[in-house]
């Protein structure tokens, strides 16, 4: 423990010879805090010292093995692979060791075996034969494999450098260039630690503890919140009044989960501090660090990437990993032709396309994006050449060489955040490069991916704004921090102390013997103890807080605070008068104007019937939710293969009689193969071998069934076949495509509408509503038919494999089963056919006069009206408003 070093103060250490000190800090942040103390203990009579040397204990083992590599016979290995390089060796000793057995979780496996071998060194645990587990066993046979592939390939990882730096101080071949050492932000020594300070001290080197004892809080008080969101608001409203009252003060607010809240306490935070008088929001630091990936210029730097990779590797780009390369910019001409290349992402998706080549990439340049064109045109010269199999140096010179003739990270100046940003991603290349002894020669598409992961698993944070006055940190980010302030929130009972989370590759009871860190109850007991202490030692006033409940579940407070006496908040603001909210149902556009084109089709018209708002943002406005990228197995793909080999079919059969001539002398199949396979060709250009062979196998039995139908009608005549036609109503025009149009033998018509994919088909609900909906049979029937060609059926065919279902409505018998009488639909049964149709006729055009006048309510006749809205959020459904009269 440190309890066994005398202690020193900084002002102490400020008088000494600091060239022979080392202040050796827990982690970087000590370090820049220390600094940071220093600085501010400068005056009018002291303007400069000289800073000891204060390195992070990681850092002082990479300066040790360097000093070490000097030595003759250190046995030093030739390289030092980092975290992430030994994890891929850990997972590939694991994956080699398990080949013949199932793990769900190989990357967590090696995560955890790391974490052991570690332990187990770090802490000197031993583990006797009467208390190892089957797991500690197989992570023995996995921990000698990974050792000697490390011999075999001259590494050392962090953990074997660490232990024979250790063995090299203890026998006297490392000499310490300093004679004091001084230990900073340790609350414990582990056993390894503990033993490499004791060969320090042999050398006579002194040994000292920074000495950060700060007096208790004289203000301790402990809130109580209904819910974690009302917490967050109680935080952030006191840090706004203390920051008001005290503008020169420094506050801060812990948290005990901020990882999970950071989006939460960044609203709380703008909400209750406002702005400035430039209209800024006021600065506040927020200790939270978010993988790299997720930084948006390298999270664009990796798309482009990813997209070369794919063309090289498939000659195509599927348009969703396009997209985002294209939405993130960070190239030439990001922010001039944002909107050309965002163009070419709603292209693509509006066109269902599943995959572009490299040549339809480029020609879309030329139009909505000139300037990234020329870059992209600049960066296919580079790769073209450059994507053999190389090592890992290679690609990550490639890989800047590429991003560099893209533009990256752009012409838009960068500001603080971006421009750390860019550095941490150049940094991040670096250390890819260095992966190259573990990883060797690799493709283009796994050194991307591995570079992905890499970002993914590098945090980043960038630095702390100093004109701040508010900090956000985490538990461990507060330690030995000092403030004016500070509100700690989230203390519960399950938080402090946290459940123990021993290694499961260790035995328990072996990590029990060593004490080792999250092993026990009792070690998180008296974790939590000691950061409860620190948290009441970083300011003069602090809040502690909880909340009641969260979700369903009720929660309790911490064990530490259980005692604490609640108060009631009570802020010294000014509660300011209530405001009164004023509404206004507006749900009435401008008229349409003559000679405004309205697209659509009788879609206008169907979803004016099921919500008139909807239809006035989706055909007025033109707003619409962004089509998803295709899907090779997109059911609406099917849907039209299906639809074009049957428009094929009765483009080659032009009546009833020919079909059964061809049934009749076998030529039918033939017809039918020769249709499915065009349309095929036509359609199914993106699928695969076997997945066209099923969909096509398929077609060809929903055909035979279908035309197995179409042989018990009556004599029909095909008259159209995907026809458009065209109908207006005042300034409204619309087009319209019908499936297929049969003349019966009366010389009457009927009207014939294909649904691909669904065998339950049933119109009754639809048509039978006072505001009817799937409206393209019954606006064919009512408006478009003349009195020379009057309709007497409206057919709707359900084309599923289970089944072909048939069903609508029918003047009389023409031999297809599942048609209806008019009267045999109950809200239809004192309609003949001709007063149905005049009806469809008035509620058409009522529609169309409604949407031509402008009328935009936003009213439903049922929930089911609006499941496929693609405008949801212009409706506002979770809003209510108060009556009007």
């Amino acid at each position: 423990m440190t309890d066994q070093f005398a202690t020193v103060s900084l002002d102490q250490l400020s008088q000494q010879d600091t060239g022979s000190i080392l202040i050796l800090t827990v982690n970087n942040r000590h370090a820049r805090r220390i600094v940071a103390e220093l600085s501010a203990g400068l005056s009018e009579t002291r303007q400069v010292m000289e800073v000891p040397d204060i390195v992070p204990l990681s850092g002082w083992l990479a300066r040790a093995a360097d000093q070490l590599s000097f030595v003759p016979d250190s046995d030093l290995a030739s390289h030092t692979v980092d975290a992430f390089g030994s994890q891929l060796l850990w997972q590939r000793v694991i994956a080699d060791e398990e080949s013949d057995h199932v793990l769900l979780d190989v990357a967590q496996a090696a995560r955890l075996a790391a974490q052991a071998d570690q332990l187990l060194d770090e802490w000197q645990i031993s583990v006797p034969p009467e208390v190892e587990t089957a797991e500690f066993q197989r992570f023995r046979t996995w921990r000698d494999r990974y050792r000697q592939t490390l011999a075999a390939m001259d590494l050392e990882d962090g953990n074997l450098a660490y232990e024979k730096i250790h063995a090299a101080i203890r026998r006297g071949w490392l000499r310490m260039p300093f004679s004091t050492l001084v230990l900073a932000g340790f609350n414990e020594l582990s056993p390894r630690l503990s033993s490499l300070l004791d060969a320090m001290r042999e050398q006579d080197i002194e040994v000292l503890v920074l000495d950060t004892t700060a007096p208790a809080a004289g203000m301790v008080r402990r809130l109580v919140a209904p819910d974690p969101d009302n917490e967050w608001r109680m935080a952030a409203r006191w840090a706004s009044d203390k920051l008001s009252q005290d503008p020169g003060g420094r506050y801060a607010i812990v948290a005990a989960r901020l990882e999970a809240d950071v989006v939460l306490a960044h609203r709380s935070l703008r909400n209750a501090l406002g702005r400035d008088v430039h209209g800024r929001p006021h600065a506040y630091n927020v200790a939270v660090a978010r993988p790299l990936s997720e930084w948006p210029l390298v999270r664009a730097a990796l798309a482009w990437l990813r997209i070369v990779a794919q063309f090289v590797q498939k000659k195509y780009c599927e348009p969703r990993d396009l997209g985002q390369a294209l939405l993130a910019g960070a190239c030439a001409g990001d922010l001039h032709e944002a909107s050309g290349r965002a163009a070419m992402d709603a292209l693509w998706r509006k066109q269902a396309k599943v995959k572009v080549s490299l040549a339809e990439f480029g020609d879309l340049f030329d139009s909505h994006a000139p300037l990234l064109g020329a870059a992209w045109k600049d960066c296919v010269a580079a790769w073209l050449e450059q994507t053999a199999t190389a090592d890992i140096d290679t690609w990550t010179r490639r890989f800047r060489s590429w991003l560099q003739a893209l533009g990256f990270p752009g012409q838009s100046s960068l500001d603080s955040h971006a421009y750390q940003v860019v550095e941490a991603f150049d940094g991040l290349l670096d250390r890819f490069g260095r992966q190259a002894p573990v990883v060797g020669s690799t493709g283009l598409s796994a050194a991307v991916a591995m570079l992905t992961r890499l970002a993914r698993e590098t945090p980043f944070q960038p630095q702390r704004d100093p004109s701040a006055r508010l900090d956000v940190l985490g538990f461990l980010e507060s330690e030995g921090g000092r403030w004016d302030g500070i509100w700690v929130l989230g203390l519960t009972d399950n938080v402090l102390p946290a459940a123990p989370k021993p290694n499961p590759f260790i035995p328990l009871a072996a990590l029990r013997k060593a004490n080792a860190p999250r092993a026990t109850p009792e070690r998180e007991l008296h974790w939590a103890s000691s950061m409860y202490d620190a948290l009441l030692a970083c300011a003069p006033e602090v809040c502690l807080s909880h909340a009641q409940h969260e979700g369903e579940s009720e929660l309790r407070p911490s064990p530490c605070i259980a005692g604490l006496p609640v108060t009631e908040m009570s802020m010294d603001t000014e509660l300011q008068a209530s405001c009164v909210l004023e509404c206004m149902l507006d749900e009435q556009g401008p008229a349409l104007q003559a000679g405004r084109a309205t697209r659509g089709g009788i879609a206008v018209i169907d979803t004016q019937a099921r919500n008139p708002l909807w239809a006035f943002v989706k055909y007025r406005l033109g707003a619409s939710q962004l089509p998803d990228y295709a899907d090779v197995a997109d059911q609406n793909a099917r849907g039209v293969f299906l639809h074009k080999a049957i428009e094929l079919v009765w483009r080659l059969v032009p009546d009833q009689q020919s079909l059964r001539e061809r049934n009749t002398d076998g030529r039918l199949d033939a017809l039918l193969q020769q249709a499915v396979q065009q349309a095929a060709d036509e359609c199914l250009e993106d699928y695969g071998v076997v997945l066209r062979a099923l969909e096509t196998e398929r077609a060809m039995k929903i055909l035979r069934d279908w035309l197995a139908l179409e042989l018990t009608r009556t004599e029909f005549t095909i008259r159209d076949v995907e026809q458009s036609y065209q109908w207006s109503h005042g300034p409204l025009e619309l087009n319209l495509r019908l499936d297929r149009i049969d003349q019966l033998n009366d010389g009457r018509l009927a009207v014939i509408d294909y649904k691909a994919g669904d065998s339950n088909i049933d119109p009754r609900s639809d048509w039978m509503r006072q505001r009817p909906v799937g409206l393209q049979l019954p606006f064919y029937a009512s408006v478009l038919a003349g009195e020379d060609h009057a309709v007497a059926a409206l057919v709707m065919v359900g084309l599923h494999a289970k089944a072909v279902n048939v069903k609508g409505l029918v003047d009389g018998d023409y031999g297809l089963e599942g048609l209806s009488a008019v009267n045999e639909w109950p809200a239809f049964a004192d309609h003949s056919w001709d007063t149905l149709m005049a009806e469809w006729r008035r509620t058409i055009e009522s529609l169309a006069q409604e949407y031509v006048a402008g009328v935009a309510r936003n009213e439903s006749l049922r929930p089911d009206d609006i499941k496929y809205c693609d405008v949801l959020p212009f409706l506002r459904l979770n809003e209510e408003y108060p009556h009007v009269d």
